[in-house]
């Protein structure tokens, strides 16, 4: 079994994450600010799909498989920077008490 690390550089999942930075007005999936954006994460959703022979992505009344992507993207870059941000933080307090 290829792992997916053989297969998607993290240059690759940079891309993806970036993608879902610019969906814009994500409750709102008719507004035009998130459409052409979230498109362009449901085709990389898709391309991994085939690339892995994985199903395509769901997108239902009731289920989105970008949405949730999107939603998950971002959740993990905000606390990525949240975590980042008090790293750098405490080494400061910690240097400044020294």
């Amino acid at each position: 079994m290829t792992t997916t690390t053989k297969q998607y550089t993290p240059l690759q999942w940079a891309e993806l994450f970036a993608l879902c930075t610019k969906v814009e007005d994500l409750d709102d999936p008719q507004s035009p600010h998130y459409i052409e954006a979230a498109d362009k994460v449901f085709e990389w959703l898709c391309e991994y799909s085939k690339t892995h022979d994985f199903p395509q992505p769901e997108e239902t009344d009731e289920w989105s498989d970008t949405r949730y992507v999107i939603k998950e993207a971002v959740m993990f870059l905000e606390k990525f920077a949240e975590n980042h941000h008090d790293d750098f933080e405490n080494r400061k307090d910690a240097s400044q008490r020294l």
